[in-house]
């Protein structure tokens, strides 16, 4: 099983540093896999404050053991449990190993359309990959996560970039590009915040 584990406000000091704090759980002995995006502060041109990112830390876990929202609060003031069906649009070029890995995550949060049937935004969304992977050129991984339940976020897209470079200047070709995707995804999205972070991978 996958799960979703979204974090804000570290309470205590193990939490202020997530990857080291998700070690420590009793859920990461049983767990195949964890992986633990830290979120990062976007900057602001003319000495604006810097944006705090949508989460502190977001968590892709993959385990079987119980793992509820009421049990992180004590670490975290925030903290959110869902589980997902993931679905890989671009797998990795390489094996993914424990460690942080090089280059940028960026994470997308959608609210899916009200009223529009569950079925039909999974529909539009999958149909959405082979328009996301030919125009975010500077990508090399591409994940889907549907989440549920679906809500603030009926899902999770999660575009690795290698490199900052290749994120500032492969996530679109050009001003067509922008309006070819948004057009897209206004078919099925009614709202989305988006963060950058970098990827630990602590359990491969």
């Amino acid at each position: 099983m996958k799960r979703i584990i979204l974090l804000r406000g570290p309470r205590s000091a193990l939490a202020a540093s997530a990857p080291e704090w998700a070690k420590a759980q009793g859920w990461a002995t049983a767990a195949e896999r964890i992986v633990v995006h830290v979120g990062l502060e976007a900057p602001v041109d003319d000495g604006g404050a810097a944006v705090p990112p949508v989460y502190d830390a977001v968590i892709e876990l993959w385990s079987d053991a119980p793992c509820d929202a009421d049990s992180l609060r004590s670490d975290w003031e925030q903290a959110e449990v869902r589980s997902s069906t993931q679905i890989v649009g671009k797998p990795s070029e390489y094996p993914l190993a424990v460690g942080i890995s090089p280059g940028l995550s960026q994470l997308s949060f959608i609210r899916a359309i009200e009223g529009l049937p569950r079925t039909e935004v999974e529909r539009h969304w999958g149909e959405h990959i082979p328009l996301a992977c030919e125009i975010h050129v500077g990508m090399n991984r591409y994940v889907q996560d549907r989440l549920s339940p679906p809500d603030p976020w009926f899902g999770m897209a999660h575009l690795h970039f290698p490199s900052e470079a290749a994120l500032r200047d492969g996530l679109f070709r050009s001003a067509e590009d922008i309006a070819v995707i948004t057009a897209d995804v206004a078919e099925f999205v009614s709202d989305y915040a988006t963060m950058v972070a970098i990827e630990h991978i602590v359990k491969a």
